[in-house]
């Protein structure tokens, strides 16, 4: 710097005053400021973690409690639902308990289709299907009768009676039943 006028060596002094902390300040600083936020958004979520493990300790027993009146309800109430691997074997289950009744009753020429399923709540659902036989009055009241004093859920949602040429009655039918999948 021996050959710069003062001037020359006060400009460049000034110069060095202002980009060395800018240098200073993206090389150094803001890094280290961006990995200790980090750092401490990293924390919160360990202990925000941490605490909910806490409460799941400490209700565990509660827990337990819960989870083993679950599995009972759950075992006292499955003779009343229809249990299968999926919602179409539990229509086709449906539609076979549903046939069984209809022939017991005296209705013929059953014939049932599935109906778009309801997911519901929790592991239950909704299965619907739609039937169609012949016979006479007897037979319907006994068939819906059949249905009624059934230990499953099972609910008719829509019933058209219409006649046909030969006297007997043609029956269609919506069921509604309520399906689990079978535990593994």
């Amino acid at each position: 710097m021996t050959g710069l006028v003062r001037r020359d060596r006060r400009a460049l002094w000034l110069g060095a005053l202002v980009v060395v902390p800018i240098i200073a300040w993206r090389a150094i600083v803001a890094p280290l400021a961006t990995s200790m936020a980090a750092n401490e958004a990293r924390a919160a979520a360990s202990a925000e973690l941490f605490a909910r493990e806490q409460a799941l300790g400490r209700d565990a027993a509660q827990l337990r409690h819960a989870v083993t009146v679950a599995q009972r309800t759950l075992a006292a109430e499955s003779p009343r639902l229809f249990i299968a691997a999926d919602s179409g074997s539990a229509a086709s289950a449906l539609i076979a308990w549903a046939r069984g009744a209809a022939i017991s009753a005296g209705l013929r020429d059953m014939r049932g289709e599935a109906a778009p399923v309801t997911p519901l709540p929790g592991a239950l659902i909704g299965v619907q299907v739609d039937v169609r036989a012949r016979g006479n009055l007897a037979a319907v009241t006994a068939w819906l009768s059949t249905m009624e004093r059934d230990a499953r859920l099972v609910t008719v949602h829509r019933l058209e009676l219409t006649g046909a040429e030969d006297g007997a009655l043609l029956v269609s039918a919506r069921i509604r039943a309520l399906s689990r999948e079978a535990l593994r």
